[in-house]
C-alpha cells in the first residue's frame, strides 16, 4: 500500500496545484487511474486522512465536490462518510501540510490571496479589510461601483476596459463584497478568497495592506444570502428611505395632488446612498451635499399649488419690494400648518421637520467657510443618526398623508416598513 499511497498522493497533489481552480480529484477517477478496488481506495484514504495528509470534500457539505468551498468537517466526519458515500460524490484534496512543503507555490508570492488556495484554504475564506480599501473604486469613474446596504461589487465600466489608456493591471472585478464589524461594532469589509484570488497582483497587494488586523464577524444577512442562497432577514435604513419616498408619492396621487417628491429614485438608486467609506469632513460634507438635493431639493412645488402661497413679498433696503420664492421646506412646513391638526387638534411640531432642517444646516455650513479636512470616527455614527432621523420624519409624513379623507380605506404599506426589521447595516 505505500508505493501506491505515495503514488495516490502524487496525483492529488498535482492535480490540485496544476487546476484552475484549485480542484479537488474525485475519487472515483483515482480508482479508474490507479486500477485499485473501491474497499482497498476507502481504506488508503481513511489512513491518508488520519495521517493528515489529505482531506475529504463531499458534496452533500460542499455542493459541489470539485470546488473547496468551505472548510472541511472534521477527521472523524470525514472517515464517517467515506464509509458511506459513493466515490463520485466526494473529492480528494492535499492537506495545508503537504501543500506548504511544495516549493513550486512560491510563484504565487505576490499573489497573497491566491497563495492562500494554493495553499490549501476554503474559496469562500472571508477576508476583512478597513472601509476605506473601496474609496479609490468609488471616486474612479472607470468603475461601476456598487455599495448598497449588505454590501455589493466592483466591475470596469465597458469604455474604460476597452480604452487603450487603462493599464491591464486595473481591470479589476469584485464580484461580492459584504458588510462586517469589528469587536467595537464599527464597520469593516469582508470579501471571500475566490473573489479576491481573481484581482491582479498589484491590486492584491493593495487590498492586503487593508486588511483589518482585529477580530471581525461577517453581517449575519450578508452571510445568509451569500453563503446559504438564503434571503435576509432585515432591511436597511437606506431601503426605508426610499421607500418613504415612494410611499409618501403613492399617497400624494390618492389624495389627487401632483407628487410630493420630484424624483422617487425608483429607476436607479443614487450611488452616494451608503455608509462613509472613510470618516472624514470631506465626506461627510459630500454626503450631506447629496442627501438635502435627495430631500429639500427634490421637493415638488407643484404639491403645493393652489393650497398655499408659493412665493412672498420682503422689503429690501432701499424700500423697494420684491417678490421670492418660498423654499420647499418652508412651503412643506406652511402646507402642514393649514392642512393638518394632530387627534389633540395641535399643529404639526416644528421638531417633525427638524431632521430635514438640520441636513440643510449642515449643507449650508461648508459652503460658506473654507474648512480643512479631518478625520473623524465619530462622523460614521453621525450619518448613521441622520439617515435614521430623516426616515422617522418621512414616516411620520407618510402617517399624516394617510390620514386624509381621500387616502384611508384605499392605501395600505408595504408591512416591513412598519415592522422592527428595518436595520442600520
Amino acid at each position: 500500500m505505500e508505493g501506491i499511497g505515495d503514488r495516490i498522493m502524487e496525483a492529488v497533489t498535482k492535480h490540485y496545484i496544476q487546476s484552475h481552480d484549485f480542484n479537488g480529484i474525485l475519487a472515483v477517477r483515482l480508482r479508474e487511474e490507479f486500477e485499485i478496488g473501491e474497499d482497498a481506495l476507502r481504506s488508503l484514504l481513511r489512513e491518508l486522512v488520519e495521517e493528515g495528509l489529505v482531506f475529504l470534500a463531499f458534496d452533500r457539505v460542499q455542493g459541489n465536490p470539485h470546488i473547496l468551498r468551505i472548510p472541511p468537517p472534521e477527521s472523524d466526519r470525514q472517515i464517517q462518510l467515506l464509509a458511506s458515500e459513493p466515490l463520485r460524490s466526494f473529492g480528494v484534496y492535499p492537506s495545508q501540510t503537504v501543500l506548504r512543503e511544495r516549493p513550486d507555490l512560491t510563484a504565487f508570492s505576490q499573489l497573497p490571496f491566491t497563495q492562500r488556495l494554493a495553499l490549501g484554504e476554503a474559496q469562500l475564506t472571508p477576508v476583512f479589510f478597513e472601509l476605506s480599501v473601496l474609496e479609490p473604486y468609488y471616486r474612479d469613474p472607470r468603475y461601476d461601483f456598487d455599495y448598497y446596504d449588505l454590501g455589493g461589487r466592483i466591475s470596469v465600466r465597458d469604455e474604460a476596459y476597452f480604452s487603450p489608456q487603462m493599464s491591464e493591471r486595473d481591470k479589476v472585478v469584485i464580484e461580492t463584497f459584504g458588510v462586517a464589524y469589528d469587536g467595537e461594532r464599527k464597520r469593516v469589509i469582508v470579501a471571500f478568497l475566490r473573489y479576491l484570488s481573481n484581482l491582479s497582483p498589484e491590486h492584491q497587494q493593495i487590498w492586503q495592506a487593508q486588511i483589518a488586523d482585529r477580530e471581525c464577524l461577517m453581517n449575519s444577512d450578508y452571510a445568509r444570502s451569500s453563503l446559504y442562497g438564503s434571503w435576509p432577514e432585515h432591511y436597511s435604513i437606506y431601503q426605508a428611505l426610499l421607500a418613504e419616498i415612494r410611499e409618501i408619492n403613492k399617497l400624494s396621487a390618492l389624495i389627487n395632488k401632483p407628487a410630493l417628491f420630484r424624483d422617487d429614485f425608483s429607476e436607479e438608486r443614487p450611488v452616494q446612498l451608503h455608509p462613509l467609506l472613510r470618516p472624514t469632513g470631506r465626506n461627510f460634507n459630500e454626503f450631506v451635499q447629496f442627501f438635502d438635493k435627495m430631500l429639500s431639493e427634490n421637493l415638488n412645488r407643484e404639491f403645493f399649488r393652489n393650497d398655499i402661497t408659493l412665493e412672498e413679498e420682503i422689503k429690501r433696503q432701499d424700500g423697494k419690494i420684491e417678490v421670492v420664492r418660498i423654499g420647499t421646506l418652508r412651503l412643506l412646513e406652511n402646507w402642514l400648518e393649514t392642512h393638518y391638526r394632530t387627534r389633540d387638534g395641535e399643529d404639526v411640531s416644528a421638531e417633525d421637520l427638524e431632521p430635514l432642517k438640520r441636513v440643510r444646516k449642515l449643507r449650508q455650513k461648508p459652503a460658506h467657510e473654507i474648512t480643512e479636512d479631518r478625520y473623524d470616527i465619530s462622523l460614521a455614527s453621525e450619518q448613521d443618526r441622520l439617515v435614521a432621523d430623516v426616515v422617522h420624519a418621512l414616516t411620520k409624513m407618510r402617517y399624516i398623508l394617510m390620514s386624509h379623507p381621500a387616502a384611508k380605506g384605499d392605501y395600505s404599506p408595504p408591512e416591513w416598513l412598519d415592522s422592527d426589521r428595518i436595520v442600520i447595516y
